[in-house]
């Protein structure tokens, strides 16, 4: 049984000289396989709607999620100015601090290390893969070379409880510009700060 309130966001940061419009929505499916410090196995799957603006350095998510097979739906509202999320399920809010990095751009030791394309034909699109490595992990994210729109995206490594993880996400939909703004409204009414499960955010600006 699920108790407490979940914040998973995955949204990858993107390289240096290739940065995605500053306001884009999309589509996001991730699916994360990780090892606890205890040595069990979890594993979920998230359906996410993304609207990032990096002008108001806000980041709205509504999620469906299965998490080692419990449904779980609810939206996050991460404002990087306060380092304040805001986390919605089931008519109830609780306010807590972001545990997922701000997307942007990453230092510049990320690397092109592959040209290649997705479709075929008329419908072919010329990519860039890139790999970023961190202490603890290794990233690496297919751009595609017109617009810098994200395709898709692939992380290992340890969790900071000595755990590991693996996880890839695949990108539909992408546009530029936000469709409603008002999604990143505050709550007007939202609990106190309590512990959050943190979720695996990569890179930074």
């Amino acid at each position: 049984m699920l108790c407490g309130f979940l914040a998973l966001v995955v949204i990858p940061t993107f390289v240096i000289a290739c940065c995605p419009p500053k306001q884009w929505e999309g589509i996001e499916y991730t699916a994360l396989g990780s090892t606890g410090a205890d040595g069990k196995s979890h594993y979920t799957e998230i359906e996410q709607k993304v609207s990032v603006d990096t002008d108001r350095r806000m980041v709205y998510v509504a999620q469906s999620m299965v998490i080692d097979g419990a449904n779980v739906m609810q939206t996050v509202l991460q404002n990087y100015n306060t380092a304040t999320q805001y986390i919605t399920r089931n008519g109830n809010c609780e306010k807590m601090g972001v545990t997922s990095v701000e997307p942007g751009c990453v230092p510049q030791n990320a690397t092109a290390v592959l040209k290649s394309y997705m479709g075929a034909g008329n419908s072919k699109i010329m990519t860039t893969v890139y790999k970023y490595v961190t202490d603890m992990s290794t990233s690496y994210i297919t751009m595609a070379d017109d617009g810098c729109i994200p395709m898709a995206y692939e992380a290992s490594g340890q969790n900071a409880d000595g755990g590991g993880y693996q996880m890839t996400v695949e990108f539909f939909g992408i546009t530029p510009g936000i469709a409603d703004t008002s999604v990143f409204n505050e709550p007007a009414q939202c609990g106190a700060n309590v512990p959050a499960f943190a979720g695996i955010g990569v890179g930074r600006r």
